[in-house]
Formats: C-alpha cells, structure tokens, sequence
C-alpha cells in the first residue's frame, strides 16, 4: 500500500468517526484501523527520509570532490 492510499484510508476513517449515529464498538474498531495506516504511514515516511539522506550524501560527495584543473 502507498502512502497516499493510507492517507485516504486514514480521511475516510476520520469522516467515519465524525459521524453522529456511529457506535461505540465501530469507534474502538475504526481507532484500531486508524493507529494500523498510521503506523504504515510514519514506517513509509521513515524510509523515504532514508532514501533522501542516501541521496543527499551522494550528492554532497560529488560536490565536496575538488575539480580536476590538471586536464586540459
């Protein structure tokens, strides 16, 4: 699952909640529901911050690399 889906996931269980006529047995288990896409959200978040910090360590390598004036 992406992250966008369980963001929706996660809107369509807040709408859910919002409504008036929901019991409290559905609340705990949209709650349950809820903490799950949560949870898959922050872990999916966590990897793509380590896949930008890879990126950004490479990108600054290339840079800190002095250039090479001895060709011409």
């Amino acid at each position: 699952m992406t992250f966008e889906e369980a963001l929706q996931k996660l809107e369509k269980i807040k709408d859910e909640l919002d409504s008036p006529e929901i019991t409290l047995d559905k609340s705990l288990s949209l709650y349950e529901e809820s903490v799950n896409y949560t949870k898959l959200c922050l872990d999916l978040l966590k990897q793509t911050e380590g896949k930008i910090v890879a990126v950004k360590s490479e990108i600054d390598k290339i840079i800190e690399r002095p250039l090479d004036t001895d060709k011409e």
